[in-house]
């Protein structure tokens, strides 16, 4: 692959193409792997660490750095501002201990917490959209339309960051790519400006799989599950942490996207106590505000503030309220 200026060039097989040139090969760079939620990101840190490339701490099945992990999650929901010192110390310590690494992030895009890294890079995994949501809803119990929403309004996002920002990007096809490992590997390894041995791609490219066992047990657990009974009059239904029996759920209900409604699930009912063989307090009841009766439907979600991975049955449908 042959990359100049912003021009956007791609070989066949059409694996990757290029926006921007990168930096030469053996200067120091830091790579960041942005993709959709279930869109691939996985794949592509698993081979940059097969290749040698620090991609953090902690590694499990997912291949997300702890660390920056904690970081993308913390400005997410608010708990820390981009100028908050433990960023910079974070990413400073890495520049110091490697000359090449990077982390993965799906779903969301941090520009300026970018714009900190040394040299960024970014690699974008593109993946068809009805896999993304068969996964997803699959994972989570989630209806197949918003899972085909969420998964155009991701990509759309990614694309629209990738062809307005000046650093170099690769962007990559999840599913070319897989078929295509060591053209992939190859491109990787290009972009990132290593040196890697044919030895070392080639374990790259054997290793290079969709997602493991391992992977697709850990990304279907979640921290919260619950289910939304009914809408009509009342909103009701149950939340709970099921590894934390004793701790409680708080949550936001939003009609039409509005927020109407904030409190915690801690209701008795005796049959959530005979299911989970606890205590039964993780029960929500709330009145239908009367301005919303009014015979249309209306799209019901439930947010929990602070939490990424939770499941609920009935989360994010319309109802017709009367």
């Amino acid at each position: 692959m042959h990359g100049g200026g912003n021009n956007v060039t791609l070989d066949n097989p059409a694996v990757c193409f290029r926006k921007g040139e990168p930096l030469a090969r053996g200067m120091p760079r830091t790579l960041i792997v942005l993709g959709a939620a279930r869109g691939g990101t996985t794949m592509i840190a698993q081979i940059l660490n097969d290749l040698g490339i620090f991609m953090g701490e902690g590694l499990a099945s997912t291949c997300q750095d702890s660390a920056m992990n904690d970081i993308s999650r913390a400005l997410f929901t608010g708990d820390i501002d981009i100028d908050d010192p433990a960023i910079e110390q974070v990413l400073r310590q890495r520049d110091r201990q490697f000359a090449v690494w990077g982390w993965k992030f799906p779903t969301h895009v941090f520009d300026k917490l970018y714009a900190k890294a040394r040299n960024p890079h970014v690699i974008v995994v593109f993946r068809d959209p009805v896999a993304i949501a068969t996964r997803e809803s699959v994972a989570h119990g989630y209806r197949i339309e918003p899972c085909f929403q969420r998964a155009l309004e991701q990509i759309a996002s990614l694309g629209n960051f990738m062809f307005s920002t000046s650093y170099p990007c690769l962007g990559v096809s999840y599913e070319r790519g897989l078929a295509r490992t060591a053209e992939l590997v190859d491109a990787l390894a290009d972009f990132a400006g290593i040196a890697a041995s044919q030895g070392l791609r080639r374990q790259a490219a054997q290793r290079a799989e969709p997602g493991s066992a391992r992977y697709l047990m850990e990304t279907r657990a979640n921290n919260i599950e619950g289910t939304i009974d009914r809408v009509d009059h009342r909103i009701a239904g149950w939340l709970r942490y099921p590894h934390q029996v004793n701790r409680r759920v708080a949550f936001t209900i939003l009609i039409d996207d509005i927020p109407i409604y904030q409190g915690v699930a801690d209701g008795f009912r005796p049959d959530l106590e005979t299911a989970f063989n606890n205590d039964g307090c993780c029960s929500f009841d709330i009145l239908m505000p009367e301005h919303l009766k009014d015979g249309n439907n209306h799209k019901v979600l439930i947010k929990i503030p602070g939490e990424w991975a939770y499941s609920i049955v009935n989360n994010d449908m319309s109802w017709m309220i009367a």
